[in-house]
């Protein structure tokens, strides 16, 4: 509420704008003078009125700080999603901004119009980006001026307005995928491979038939291994920050995407084989064996790099003559015998670790429609006279 001060034949009136990009409170004032004649009556009324409106005028936007987005953006970067989002989604927001402060990012957020957005998006468009891709651009610059009307600094978020290309009607998303046949050939292959570059066989092995994440994979410890029970437990993930460049360890990609999988005694089998070759090279290197908790290794102990993986799997292709496909289709292929197999959508929602069955549902509609279609077919067989 506005304050109001008499002095002399003046009136002071004081009220808050919200806060600026600091955190500090904004106080914005106003002098009013009576016109000369006036009685105090109407004037103690006059100046109510002229508070109100004041007020409101602070209320609307109309007296803000005056920081250009970039410089809200920074600092909401820094204060807020830096300490509520993961550092690979930092990455990402750091790409996006990229192309997002040329278009707006020299104007004041107060002063930022639907016009401007819709320049912004324009701009993205002619870049020839997809619709999709440029409505998570505009989600990003939405979240950020939300956070500015939390903060009290804006009344009306610009972005609500915005009108996004159209989006071209697609085919149904397949993902390229190995075969059952290709995919015993490679693990047969690969289980010839030489004794240094054994971890790789287990890592393909564990693709298979977990259908983890890359970063998944990486980040298991042998204290997720319970031989007992054949289970293995994803409780962390590894990743390289091309921003920092650095490796990491964080938690999975999801709250769900924590779960525990039991696995044929084979697979275990071959994980104590792991264990076993661990023990090797750790009496080989002697002194500079990198002790760590990780299965996937280098030979001397060290975390295997993120690109390792990916990196071995094309020279391993090129050289045994088998098309390269990218080594996450291993988690497509781990789907896919899911739901040809007629496992329901929660758990193979469950199994891959995704937030919700929808999101299974989206990636992997394609081989839901040709399970269905199979089903319906076997109906027809069945009483079919």
């Amino acid at each position: 509420m506005a304050t109001i001060t008499k002095r002399g034949d003046t009136y002071r009136i004081r009220t808050s704008c919200g806060y600026d990009v600091n955190g500090k409170q904004v106080i914005k004032s106003m002098t009013y003078k009576p016109q000369p004649g006036m009685s105090d009556r109407a004037i103690e009324k006059e100046v109510k009125r002229q508070a109100v409106l004041f007020e409101e005028q602070c209320k609307q936007g109309q007296s803000v700080t005056a920081a250009k987005f970039e410089t809200f953006a920074e600092t909401w970067l820094r204060d807020y999603a830096e300490i509520t989002v993961k550092r690979t989604t930092m990455c990402v927001y750091r790409e996006l901004i990229k192309r997002i402060y040329p278009v707006i990012g020299h104007i004041r957020i107060d002063k930022i119009s639907p016009l401007n957005i819709q320049k912004l998006v324009q701009t993205l468009s002619n870049e020839g980006m997809s619709p999709r891709t440029i409505k998570t651009y505009v989600r990003f610059v939405s979240g950020i001026l939300n956070y500015a009307i939390k903060k009290r600094l804006i009344t009306y978020n610009p972005c609500t307005t915005v009108d996004f290309p159209k989006e071209k009607r697609k085919e149904q998303l397949t993902h390229e995928i190995y075969s059952i046949e290709e995919v015993k050939q490679l693990l047969e292959l690969l289980k010839q491979e030489s004794d240094e570059k054994f971890p790789f066989y287990v890592y393909f092995v564990l693709a298979v038939y977990m259908g983890a994440r890359k970063g998944e994979l990486l980040g298991l410890e042998w204290k997720d291994i319970d031989f007992d029970n054949d289970m293995i437990s994803i409780n962390r993930a590894y990743y390289y920050s091309y921003l920092e460049r650095e490796y990491y360890t964080d938690t999975p990609k999801t709250a769900t995407s924590r779960r525990s999988l039991k696995l044929p005694a084979h697979v275990m089998e071959t994980l104590q084989s792991l264990q076993e070759w661990q023990e090797k090279y750790r009496e080989l290197c002697g002194g500079s064996w990198v002790d760590n908790d990780r299965l996937f290794t280098t030979y001397n102990g060290e975390t295997m790099a993120t690109t390792a993986p990916r990196d071995y799997f094309q020279r391993f292709c090129k050289r045994n003559g088998i098309r390269y496909i990218k080594p996450h289709a291993f988690r497509h292929f781990n789907a896919s015998i899911l739901i040809n197999s007629g496992v329901d959508i929660v758990m193979v929602q469950a199994a891959l670790g995704h937030s919700t069955p929808i999101t299974t549902l989206r990636v992997y509609s394609h081989a839901f429609n040709n399970a269905k279609t199979r089903a319906m077919e076997a109906i027809a067989n069945a009483i079919d006279i």
